[in-house]
């Protein structure tokens, strides 16, 4: 019989019995035999649990499988819910970390892992700054005086400029490291100093168009980091403009960068963020945002995660919304008033502004707010702002009534033959409903606080008398 030669025995063999692709070792002295730890990754501002296990009879702490972990940042949750931060980078995943229960980074140390080796380096570099800087700012709170506190902030920032060195030497000495990755986007904008000194937002415009210069968007493992989403939460928050049209180009900007990077994760995390972020939003007109995100990726089918329910949501909310953004033309309504006989088209209202107001005497919000736009009105009808105020219930008597006992001056009116398209045009399913129209019949505004419809309609005639100054 022919034998089969050593070195496909070898490859059979080799098949069989593959080497694990990640074997993380922990030695942690004062555990004993049997205690069960966690390990997880970071994801975003939560952590997602990846095995658990218990302590062996040498002491160890092994996580060991045939697949590669995601890299990113990790923890180690030991029986008391204490925890230590650990790299697992995407190659060298065999690697063996020693501590102890008290955490302190003196007893860390690492074989086998340069990534960690540089973690814990600097995790024991910045004790003493941090732990001077934990004393300097009760030293503050115990300030008598401004010299007393500018001192100790000069302190602290001196403490601070230490860690970021510390910082720049890693991500010098070892650009390709995770590490790196890792402490570059914590590290400031440095703006150019003839920017700084400049009062025409040069500064600022360098700051945002930079804002991500630092931070690696072609790999899903800066997800896996616990400064993804406040780094993402603080630029679309802070940094953009909280104006529809801008953060829209700022969200589609980043996704086209992430998307050109392959990181596909961070990708989807970013749309998701970004939909509810938006859909929770109470500033005026940030439904536009989620509007356009429904309409140009959810609808666009960028977005593959999502289940045929959301997708389904989404559709009807493009269908329902599509003609009541801000920045489109209100849908023309054409209503009668309490007569039944004049007919007010909304178009036909030549005011500078005009409110549209969807309403009804029964509604127990209507009652606390119509007192509040009805004062607006009687302020500022004379300098060009009319109500288009559209009555949605069906009890006409008790709505007549309403408007002569609290005298309602402005265009009340009706459906009186259930003949208009509003409802659906304007996806009119509550009351009171806002909309702040200006000279063209433009949704400028929608469903402002009552109380800051007076200062927007001010507002909106200020910038119309600027355009069209009395001759």
């Amino acid at each position: 019989m022919r034998r089969i030669p050593a070195i496909i025995f070898m490859l059979f063999m080799g098949i069989g019995l593959s080497q694990a692709q990640h074997d993380i070792r922990f030695r942690v002295n004062g555990l004993q035999k049997g205690e069960s730890c966690i390990l997880a990754h970071y994801y975003a501002d939560k952590n997602k649990v990846v095995d658990t296990t218990e302590v062996d009879a040498n002491g160890f702490v092994r996580f060991k499988g045939e697949d590669k972990l995601l890299n990113g940042v990790y923890i180690l949750v030991l029986p008391k819910k204490t925890y230590i931060e650990l790299i697992v980078p995407s190659d060298d995943q065999e690697f063996t970390i020693e501590l102890d229960t008290s955490l302190s980074p003196a007893k860390k140390s690492v074989t086998g892992s340069l990534d960690n080796q540089l973690f814990f380096e600097f995790d024991k570099f910045s004790v003493g700054p941090t732990s001077k800087k934990r004393g300097l700012i009760k030293e503050y709170r115990a300030c008598e005086d401004d010299a007393c506190k500018t001192r100790i902030k000069k302190e602290v920032d001196e403490l601070d400029k230490q860690i970021d060195v510390k910082r720049k030497e890693i991500i010098d000495q070892y650009p390709n490291t995770f590490t790196a990755k890792l402490f570059k986007p914590i590290l400031e904008i440095e703006i150019p100093e003839e920017l700084k000194t400049k009062n025409d937002g040069s500064a600022y415009l360098y700051y945002k168009k930079h804002f991500w210069d630092n931070f690696d968007l072609t790999d899903d493992g800066m997800l896996r980091t616990p400064i993804f989403q406040g780094k993402l939460e603080y630029y679309i928050s802070k940094v953009i403009l909280q104006d529809a049209d801008t953060l829209i180009l700022a969200i589609d900007d980043l996704l086209a960068r992430i998307e050109a990077g392959g990181a596909t994760e961070m990708y989807k995390f970013v749309v998701w963020w970004n939909t509810n972020h938006h859909e929770e939003s109470d500033r005026i007109c940030m439904d536009k945002v989620l509007y356009h995100l429904a309409k140009n990726y959810y609808l666009q089918g960028k977005c593959e995660w999502a289940d045929s329910t959301t997708l389904a949501n989404m559709t009807e909310y493009v269908k329902k919304s599509s003609k009541i953004q801000c920045g489109y033309v209100a849908p023309n309504i054409t209503l009668v008033d309490t007569t039944y006989l004049r007919k007010y088209e909304l178009h036909k209202v030549n005011k500078p502004v005009t409110i549209v107001i969807f309403w009804s005497h029964t509604c127990g919000h209507c009652k606390e707010e119509i007192p509040k736009i009805k004062q607006m009105y009687d302020t500022l009808k004379d300098a060009g702002v009319e109500i288009y105020a559209v009555y949605t219930g069906s009890d006409v008597e008790g709505w007549k009534e309403y408007i002569r006992k609290n005298n309602l001056t402005w265009l009340n009116l009706v459906d009186a033959h259930n003949n208009s398209t509003y409802k659906k045009d304007y996806n009119q399913v509550k009351t009171p409903e806002v909309y702040m129209l200006d000279h063209n019949k433009v949704i400028r505004y929608k469903n402002p606080p009552a109380d800051n419809v007076g200062v927007i309609a001010q507002m909106m005639l200020d910038k119309y008398n600027k355009k069209t100054p009395a001759e």
